[in-house]
């Protein structure tokens, strides 16, 4: 049997190279195009805070805050962020968005920015998502319209969507939890109260 074995490699061994010089052309193509696709890919970390502006003018006077969100691209290609902050609720296929709060001039200390805005390899820039009262006010409508119970609340998620329609989770800072605590207890307070006094259905 070894004898037929050897007698087959001898007498078709340069078909037997060629098969041998083949595969190797195919994984080296392949790893080439894994390569390739892993170059391409969009890969971006983000960060959401509660963040406020220290200026001299507002000495003596309360700090403005704002809900801000850092994005950092981690790949090797630009990415580009178009209007791109969405609260996702738990256990439903919903999303609320959020329009930007640097999209428009609402506010001397917070420049505006044309979206949508292309961020660098390896950079990363900060965007102002809102203004903190406006944040309490629209999430807190936001938890009402989307009858979220107290406990089905906390695990209300946010997502950055790229213009390549590629989604990422965004980490909550732990400033930022802590507002949201805040208002969906205020929320759910205050619609208890209007329930007893009859005012909701």
């Amino acid at each position: 049997m070894f004898n037929a074995i050897e007698q087959f490699s001898q007498a078709h061994q340069h078909t037997i190279a060629a098969i041998g010089a083949i595969s190797t052309s195919a994984a080296v193509v392949v790893s080439l195009v894994l390569i390739a696709q892993r170059t391409n890919r969009t890969r971006i970390k983000a960060h959401a805070s509660v963040s406020f502006i220290d200026h001299v003018t507002l000495k003596g006077k309360p700090k403005p805050e704002y809900i801000t969100v850092m994005i950092a691209n981690l790949g090797l290609m630009p990415v580009v962020i178009p209007a791109f902050f969405h609260w996702k609720f738990p256990f439903k296929d919903v999303y609320w968005v959020v329009n930007p709060w640097d999209s428009v001039q609402h506010d001397p200390r917070v420049p505006d920015r044309q979206y949508p805005v292309e961020i660098r390899p390896r950079h990363s820039q900060t965007f102002f998502v809102t203004e903190m009262s406006t944040f309490k006010e629209t999430t807190s409508d936001m938890f009402v319209r989307a009858c979220l119970s107290r406990w089905s609340a906390r695990f209300i998620k946010a997502i950055v969507v790229t213009d390549d329609a590629k989604i990422f989770k965004v980490k909550l800072d732990r400033s930022l939890r802590r507002e949201l605590a805040a208002t969906r207890r205020s929320t759910t307070k205050g619609k208890n109260e209007r329930g007893a006094l009859g005012l909701v259905r």
